[in-house]
C-alpha cells in the first residue's frame, strides 16, 4: 500500500531563504525543538517546524538522523554552488529532489506525474486536483482529512506561482516562495471554471533546464547503472522535470555531442550509455563553473 503525507509544513510554503537558514542552523548542531531555534531562525514555532519539514522534503537532511546530505553541503555549505539560490539550475535540482521524496511531500509527485497524465490537457483547477487526490485515497481505502488535503494543495500552488491577491503581505510572501522562478505552473489569465481559477502545468521542452542538471539527475537517480533506456529516463527523470519527449531528445543529443554519454538506437530501442569518467558532482562542478 502506498504511504502518503500531506502535512508537516504547517500550511507555510518554503520561503526563499529558509533552506539556507535551516542548513546553517543544522550545521551548527542546532535543535529545532530547542528555544535557541526561535532566536537563531527568527521565526515562530510553527515556521520552525515548517523549515525542518522542508529541509527533509528537499533531500537536504536525512529523515531519521536529521544529518545534512551531501547535496545540502554542495548547495549551501562552505565554497558551495549557490547558497542564495540565484541560479534556476539550483531550483530545478530542488524541484527534482522534492519529487523524489513522495513519502514526505506526496502531492508533488502526484500532481506532476499521476494527475497530469490523467488530463487531456495540462489545465486544471484546485477543485479538480482535490477531486483526483480524494478519489485516489478512497480507492486505496485510506482515511484522510479534507482540510489537510486542501491546505496541502494551497501550499503546493503557492510554491510555484503567485497569488492573484494584491495585498502587500501577499505579494511579499508569494515572491519569497522558493520555486516560483521555475514557472512550472501558471494561472491562465481570466479563465475560470465554476468560479475556480484555471492553472496550466507547463509540460514542454524545458529550454531553461540545463543538460548538466538533467544529467546530474540521471546519475543521482540511477546510481552506478551505465546503461539506461530512453523510456526509463523519460518516465523517471524527464517527466519529473516536466520535460517532454522532444526536450529529452534535445538534451540527450547535446550530452552525446559533448562526450558525456553515448546515445544510440538499435533495433528500435533507444538507449543511453554513461561514460565511465562521468560522475554527478563533476557534472555540477561543470555546470556551476568550478572546472
Amino acid at each position: 500500500m502506498n504511504q502518503y503525507k500531506f502535512s508537516g509544513h504547517e500550511t507555510f510554503q518554503c520561503r526563499h531563504f529558509w533552506l539556507k537558514k535551516g542548513y546553517d542552523f543544522v550545521s551548527k548542531n542546532g535543535d529545532f525543538r530547542s528555544n535557541e531555534a526561535l532566536i537563531e531562525l527568527g521565526v515562530g514555532k510553527n515556521m520552525i517546524s515548517s523549515i525542518n519539514h522542508w529541509l527533509k522534503a528537499f533531500g537536504l537532511t536525512d529523515l531519521k538522523s536529521g544529518e545534512l546530505s551531501d547535496f545540502a553541503h554542495k548547495l549551501f555549505g562552505e565554497d558551495s554552488y549557490d547558497p542564495y539560490l540565484e541560479d534556476n539550475g539550483s531550483l530545478f535540482l530542488l524541484h527534482f529532489k522534492i519529487l523524489s521524496n513522495p513519502e514526505l511531500a506526496s502531492i508533488y509527485s502526484l500532481v506532476f506525474n499521476d494527475f497530469r497524465k490523467t488530463r487531456i490537457s495540462s489545465e486544471f483547477t484546485i477543485e479538480q486536483l482535490y477531486d483526483f487526490i480524494s478519489r485516489k485515497l478512497i480507492a486505496e481505502d485510506l482515511t484522510f482529512s479534507e482540510k489537510t488535503i486542501r491546505n496541502d494543495i494551497k501550499v503546493f500552488i503557492r510554491t510555484y506561482q503567485t497569488s492573484s491577491k494584491r495585498g502587500s503581505k501577499s505579494i511579499e510572501d508569494d515572491f519569497a516562495s522558493v520555486l516560483i522562478g521555475l514557472h512550472l505552473i501558471d494561472p491562465i489569465k481570466d479563465v475560470f471554471i465554476d468560479g475556480n481559477q484555471v492553472y496550466k502545468i507547463q509540460y514542454d521542452i524545458q529550454e531553461g533546464l540545463s543538460e548538466y542538471v538533467f544529467l546530474f539527475a540521471i546519475l543521482d537517480f540511477y546510481g552506478d547503472r551505465t546503461s539506461i533506456s530512453f523510456e526509463e529516463i523519460q518516465k523517471d527523470i524527464s517527466d519529473n522535470f516536466l520535460c517532454n519527449l522532444e526536450g529529452t531528445e534535445i538534451k540527450l543529443n547535446t550530452l552525446a555531442q559533448n562526450g558525456y554519454i553515448v546515445y544510440k538506437q538499435d533495433a528500435g530501442r533507444k538507449e543511453v550509455q554513461i561514460k565511465s569518467a562521468v560522475n554527478k558532482w563533476g557534472i555540477l562542478d561543470k555546470y556551476y563553473g568550478r572546472v
